[in-house]
């Protein structure tokens, strides 16, 4: 990163760099969210909800689940 803009970046509290961290992590999110699914990626999630279509009775895990697990944070 740019010697400069980090510089002016130490300058910032640090409640106001963690604001602007989720500003930019919101940001981020925004457009993974408009991007285009590639077909490699929509093939795979139409065989996975197939084989749930499949299995109804298939246990289901939420994202806290899988985390835990995982030993992960959200």
């Amino acid at each position: 990163m740019n010697a400069m803009l980090m510089k002016e970046l130490s300058k910032l509290t640090i409640e106001e760099r963690r604001a602007l961290i989720d500003d930019l992590w919101d940001s981020i999110e925004s457009e993974l969210d408009a991007a285009p699914v590639s077909e490699e990626v929509g093939k795979l999630l139409d065989a996975r909800m197939e084989a749930l279509d499949r299995d109804p009775g298939q246990k289901k895990y939420s994202l806290k689940e899988i985390a835990e697990r995982l030993n992960a944070r959200l």
